[in-house]
């Protein structure tokens, strides 16, 4: 197995290293030291600045080189000059904290590479840097939900919305008692996100001390810029489709509260709608995907108005909610909303 090898390049990066919380399995070292390692180490440098002189400098160490560095965004420029050189470029979105977001990429790299216990393993591309390969730009997206059927389809969803994919490294961190049928599923259901002619590498670390089921996927692109947001938003037929991926990009970090504020203000929609839906999907995704999966189980019209009604008179729901549910499952709206009522004055009777 190669070994990561973290080399901090500013004070910012080196707080961020020790903010990741490393295992004993990886190595954190300074650049001079970092020039001594063999051929077979993976060399990560981290910096909190990045310039275009920065590849030449680094030619002269030897081994596989990833950078972690700030995204570059808008500076074609320099993301030009980067795509040239040799090294595996894995920008990060920064947000407010800095040391925060470098930390949480460095562990998401270090879990990639390391198994933490005899259980762990991976599937794929046998060596990793088949999927992480220069000439692309590498961004890491997650995952995250208390049941790992919603954070896969969660995740799935987000990787098949890139409209360019080159390469694809999963890892799943799972509880130590998942069933390995489950994951089965959950490789099928990653898997087809991906052109079956593109390197696909799945990583799975298995975690006695949580109860949740985390997901990175570390996405290689050919492109610097990120997809067109607007067309994305244009090409939904619906006011809930547009929403929706205002919402996911939020969700995603990929733009902030002011800018969802304007893009919503652009498309015609309103600022609590969003709200609702982010709370809908992502605070209470749990919840959400359990009323869906109750309305697929239920025999009959009549039990799935009644849930549907139960959910808009007790406020989960709203009724642009109650639309698309209502044209998924072919119910009628007016016998939901009339029971809707229903439900409420009987609420405010009891009360």
């Amino acid at each position: 197995m190669t070994k990561p090898v973290f080399i901090p390049l500013d004070e910012t990066a080196r707080q961020a290293v020790t903010m990741a919380g490393l295992t004993s399995h990886s190595e954190v070292t300074e650049p001079e030291a970092a020039r001594k390692h063999a051929q077979g180490s993976a060399l990560i440098f981290v910096t909190s600045q990045i310039d275009a002189g920065l590849p030449e400098r680094l030619q002269h160490y030897k081994g596989r080189k990833i950078l972690l560095f700030p995204d570059p965004e808008e500076n074609k420029g320099l993301a030009e000059t980067l795509l040239k050189s040799d090294l595996v470029l894995i920008p990060v979105r920064v947000e407010s904290l800095a040391r925060l977001s470098f930390s949480q990429a460095v562990k998401s790299l270090e879990t990639l590479f390391v198994e933490l216990s005899p259980d762990d393993f991976n599937l794929g591309e046998e060596d990793i840097f088949d999927v992480l390969r220069p000439h692309l730009f590498h961004r890491f997206y997650h995952a995250e939900g208390r049941h790992l059927r919603e954070a896969v389809l969660r995740m799935a969803h987000r990787i098949r919305s890139l409209r360019h994919k080159e390469s694809v490294a999963y890892t799943l961190r799972v509880p130590a008692q998942t069933p390995l049928y489950s994951l089965d599923e959950a490789l099928d259901v990653l898997e087809v996100a991906l052109p079956p002619d593109k390197p696909l590498l799945f990583a799975i670390r298995f975690e006695n001390k949580s109860d949740n089921t985390r997901i990175s996927a570390l996405v290689g692109s050919p492109f610097h810029l990120r997809s067109d947001l607007q067309s994305r938003i244009d090409a939904q037929p619906t006011y809930l489709g547009k929403t929706a991926v205002i919402v996911e990009s939020f969700a995603f970090r990929e733009i902030d509260e002011k800018r969802m504020a304007e893009l919503c203000r652009d498309n015609g929609i309103e600022p609590e709608d969003a709200d609702r839906l982010y709370d809908l999907v992502y605070v209470r995704a749990d919840e959400t995907a359990e009323l869906i999966r109750k309305l697929r189980e239920a025999r009959t019209a009549q039990e799935r108005e009644e849930m549907v009604a139960q959910a808009l008179s007790e406020g989960f729901i709203d009724v642009k909610i109650l639309e698309e549910l209502t044209h998924l499952f072919g119910l009628s709206p007016h016998t939901i909303l009339a029971r809707a009522e229903t439900l409420k004055a009987q609420g405010g009777a009891n009360a």
